[in-house]
């Protein structure tokens, strides 16, 4: 079969038109972390420790 070229056209993207409300969300839950006192201004967590419980060492009982 003989392959032909095909013309380019210079078309721009059209705008996601959810993109700005699904930016504006992302911004909301990052400003709720940052206050609530999650993650730091860089998005890191503050506290990576875990609970007693959750350690590698707990001795837990599921009750099962």
């Amino acid at each position: 079969m003989a392959t032909f070229e095909t013309l380019k056209t210079n078309q721009v993207p059209a705008e996601d038109p959810h993109y700005a409300a699904a930016a504006e969300r992302i911004q909301a839950a990052v400003r709720e972390l940052q206050a609530k006192g999650i993650i730091d201004a860089n998005g890191l967590r503050v506290r990576t420790d875990l609970p007693a419980d959750m350690q590698p060492s707990a001795k837990r009982d599921f009750g099962g």
